[in-house]
């Protein structure tokens, strides 16, 4: 049961929920909350799949009895994960209203029933309001795992209704051992994770979704800008369809170090190294008031888009690159 294991730096928390259930002081909602690519939503999985076990170990579920082969074969009657429709997008509080209805029934295997919400930021105040109601007033024996990458959008009442366990990135040697397991380049594990702030699920996602080779695009893209080789419009023209987050997060992360770089940071510190004449370039021509005016849009409009806003990706774009140009001219 791969996906219904814990990851190497998650052994602290699992021990904690372990120790929770074997004392009988499990309850009834948990927050799992931290940076993005730190497995929460695995563990939520693989702590689902403990709790549901009819031989439960204290390494995780054992994988064979019946509970898990429902489980890996996706028909459990008694657990259920609620995710957006699609990524990016709310969950809607018709999903909310459904789950109210499944926690409430009687678990049908006779044990408990188990909820995963990801990610639980994703709500809505109508869909978070609907859930706060089965929050407060829980169906016996049902368990709910909120995951989260960015607890501090949700409701206040949410979050006071949960337990919290806090997941934070692992150290960098263990980061660079597991993913020595998934690739074999040095150098590109090590440009990863600085990239992904240590995060091993985000940087195996950079490699597998060629995220690298995308964001070195951007770059060039920028370059280009700034030599008066594509115009604003054009460049907006390629980048529409890219994951617009993701796009303005790189371009953010570079306007954080070129700041870094203004302020006569030592290079040594910036997450961006491999873009280091660009940085320095950004650093020389902007001064760093004008950096962080710029980098503030950035992040309102990526805020945006994480929060469900419909903004026009053609001209967000626009104004993203001309905006950037601006700071050089």
């Amino acid at each position: 049961m791969k996906d219904w294991s814990i990851f190497p730096w998650q052994t602290s928390q699992w021990e904690q929920m372990v120790h929770c259930q074997r004392s009988g002081n499990l309850a009834h909602a948990y927050l799992l909350k931290g940076l993005p690519g730190t497995g929460k939503l695995q563990f939520a999985k693989a702590l689902s799949a403990y709790l549901l076990c009819m031989n439960p170990q204290a390494s995780g579920a054992c994988g064979h009895c019946k509970e898990c082969e429902l489980l890996k074969a996706g028909t459990h009657p008694d657990f259920t994960l609620l995710e957006p429709d699609d990524p990016g997008r709310p969950i809607r509080i018709d999903s909310i209203r459904k789950l109210n209805e499944f926690a409430h029934k009687t678990a049908q295997q006779g044990g408990r029933r188990v909820i995963i919400l990801s990610p639980a930021e994703a709500m809505n105040v109508n869909s978070a309001n609907a859930l706060l109601k089965c929050l407060e007033e829980p169906g016996e024996d049902t368990v709910f795992f909120l995951v989260s990458a960015r607890s501090g959008d949700m409701l206040p009442t949410i979050r006071s209704r949960c337990q919290q366990l806090n997941f934070s990135t692992p150290g960098r040697d263990v980061a660079e051992q597991w993913l020595s397991s998934q690739m074999d380049d040095p150098a590109v594990i090590a440009q990863l994770l600085d990239l992904t702030a240590n995060s091993p699920l985000e940087a195996k996602r950079f490699a597998e979704q060629g995220l690298l080779e995308k964001r070195e695009a951007l770059a060039d893209g920028l370059k280009g800008l700034f030599k008066g080789k594509v115009t604003p419009v054009e460049l907006a023209k390629t980048w529409q369809s890219a994951d617009l987050a993701l796009t303005l997060s790189w371009i953010i992360g570079w306007l954080d170090d070129a700041i870094k770089l203004g302020l006569n940071a030592d290079s040594a510190v910036l997450r961006n190294r491999d873009q280091l004449k660009m940085l320095e370039y950004l650093a020389r021509k902007s001064d760093a008031r004008g950096l962080l005016k710029e980098r503030d849009w950035l992040m309102s409009q990526r805020q945006s888009l994480l929060e469900g806003g419909n903004l026009n990706p053609q001209m967000l774009m626009e104004g993203a690159f001309s905006r950037s140009l601006e700071l050089i001219l």
